[in-house]
C-alpha cells in the first residue's frame, strides 16, 4: 500500500501567508481543512486544500469570520469571493470571530476583561487573536502590552493585585499552549532551556522567550521559576543544551541574585552560553562580568543568537 502523497503544514503555510497554528487551528476547531496523515502522523495538505485555505485568508481580510465561512464548500467560497463584500452583522458591530479587528481592539478587549475578572473571556479574546495573527505578532502586540498595561495600571491603583493574577494565569495557559503547539520532533533542532531563576515567581517572560525560540528554529525546555542555581545546573548537566536563558524581570535582593548568577556561571562553567534577559536583568552584569560565556541581551540581541 503506497504512503499518501500531499504537501507538508510548513510549505502550506509559506505559500498561503498563514501561520502553521493559525491552519492547525482552523482544521481543529473548524474542519475548514481535512489533510490525510502520513504513516508517521504528519498533516499532508492537497493543492485543492492549499487554494482552499488561500480563498479562506481572502474572505477573512475582506471582513468574513472564519466561523461562519469554513463550513462552505469551495463553489460557494468562490461565489463569496466574487462578491467582495462582509457578511452582514445583526447588531452593525464586526463579525465576532475578528476579521476586521486589529491589535488595538484585542488589547481594549483584553483590559475590559481583566477588569471585570472574567478570565474566560479574556482568554477567548487571546484565542481569537491567535488565530488572526503569527505567534510574535500575539507576543509583541497583545501579550506584552497587555500585561504591561495591567502593571501600570495596577501600579497606579487602578487595579488590585487580584486582577494581576488573573490576567498572569490566563496569559500563562495562553503561552503553554503555544509552547506546545510548537512542538514537531519529526524536525531536528538545536536544543535550548530557559528558567526563571531563584527569587524570580513570574515566568511570563521566560515562557515568551520558550516560544521565540521555537519560531527562530530551536526545540525549547522551560525548565520552571524560583529555581536554585544548582537545579538549573543539574538540568544543564542532564539535557546538555546549546543554549541557557534566564528569565529576570523583578529586582529583588541585590546580594542574593548575584550571588546566584556567579554560581551558575561557575557550575554550567562555559559548558554552554549563558544569556541573561527580562527587565531587571542590567542591574546584575557587574556580578558576572568575568565570565565569558554569559551574555546580557535584549529579544533583539537573543534572536540575534538563535537565527
Amino acid at each position: 500500500m503506497s504512503s499518501p502523497v500531499g504537501f507538508s503544514i510548513g510549505y502550506a503555510s509559506s505559500i498561503t501567508g498563514l501561520s502553521t497554528h493559525v491552519i492547525r487551528a482552523w482544521e481543529r476547531r473548524y474542519q475548514a481543512v481535512s489533510p490525510v496523515r502520513s504513516p508517521g502522523g504528519r498533516r499532508l495538505f492537497s493543492q485543492m486544500e492549499i487554494d482552499r485555505l488561500k480563498r479562506l485568508k481572502q474572505l477573512i481580510a475582506s471582513g468574513h469570520s472564519i466561523s461562519h465561512i469554513a463550513g462552505l464548500d469551495d463553489a460557494a467560497l468562490s461565489e463569496l469571493a466574487g462578491q467582495r463584500r462582509a457578511l452582514p452583522s445583526p447588531t452593525g458591530a464586526l463579525p465576532s470571530g475578528g476579521g476586521m479587528r486589529g491589535p488595538e481592539q484585542w488589547l481594549d478587549d483584553s483590559l475590559r476583561a481583566v477588569v471585570m475578572l472574567d478570565g474566560t473571556t479574556l482568554s477567548q479574546v487571546l484565542q481569537d487573536a491567535a488565530l488572526h495573527l503569527n505567534r510574535q505578532a500575539l507576543l509583541t502586540r497583545i501579550i506584552q502590552p497587555f500585561m504591561e498595561a495591567v502593571g501600570d495600571q495596577w501600579s497606579r491603583g487602578s487595579l488590585r493585585i487580584v486582577h494581576g493574577h488573573v490576567a498572569a494565569a490566563v496569559v500563562q495557559a495562553q503561552l503553554n499552549t503555544m509552547l506546545t503547539q510548537g512542538v514537531d520532533d519529526d524536525v531536528p533542532k538545536p536544543f535550548f532551556v530557559v528558567a526563571a531563576p531563584a527569587g524570580q515567581c513570574c515566568c511570563l517572560g521566560a515562557l515568551a522567550v520558550a516560544v521565540t525560540a521555537q519560531d527562530h528554529g530551536w526545540r525549547a525546555c522551560f525548565l520552571g521559576y524560583n529555581l536554585p542555581a544548582e537545579e538549573i545546573a543539574a538540568a544543564v548537566e542532564t539535557l546538555t543544551p546549546q543554549l541557557v536563558a534566564l528569565s529576570i524581570t523583578c529586582r529583588i535582593n541585590d546580594l542574593f541574585m548575584q550571588n546566584e548568577l556567579r554560581r551558575l556561571a561557575q557550575l554550567v562553567d562555559g559548558r554552554c552560553p549563558l544569556v541573561v534577559g527580562g527587565r531587571a536583568s542590567y542591574d546584575y552584569r557587574g556580578a558576572v562580568a568575568g565570565y565569558a560565556d554569559v551574555h546580557f541581551e535584549t529579544t533583539e540581541g537573543l534572536i540575534g543568537l538563535l537565527q
